[in-house]
């Protein structure tokens, strides 16, 4: 299981047009974004990647998963711990896999800035056994407000 290296255009130019992005709604604990006209969700989905953010304001990294391989993934901060909060990874199951195995969803964790700082959250793949494969990086440079 690779993590994808394809950035959608919308998340680009959304990155580089503005630092702000709108927050998400968490719902306990749990990662659900409300995404509106008023309060767009930066949605990243290829890594590596790197954002900037001001305290308050929230994305969604979601990458697509395959239960039924046994690989997994697992999240580790490095750097200033305390500027963002990673919320548990939330898998989606594929909304129409016709009867096919192994068809891939998507697990997406909502992070949250919290406070200036440089954070980066580690996207770590586990494989069947718990040998750790590849590890991708999405680094979050929290702005002051």
């Amino acid at each position: 299981m690779r993590i994808h290296t394809r950035i959608v255009a919308a998340m680009a130019a959304t990155a580089l047009a503005t630092t702000a992005l709108a927050a998400s709604t968490f719902v306990a604990g749990a990662a659900q974004a409300t995404p509106s006209a008023k309060n767009p969700t930066l949605v990243v989905n290829a890594l590596p990647a790197q954002v900037r953010l001001i305290p308050g304001e929230s994305i969604l990294l979601s990458l697509s998963t395959n239960l039924t391989t046994g690989y997994t993934w697992s999240t580790k901060v490095t750097g200033d711990k305390k500027s963002v909060k990673v919320f548990q990874g939330v898998y989606q199951a594929p909304a129409s896999a016709n009867g096919m195995v192994g068809v891939p969803g998507t697990t997406a964790w909502s992070i949250k800035a919290l406070k200036p700082g440089t954070s980066v959250v580690n996207i770590i793949e586990t494989a069947p056994g718990g040998a750790v494969g590849s590890t991708s990086k999405l680094k979050i440079i929290v702005m002051k407000g």
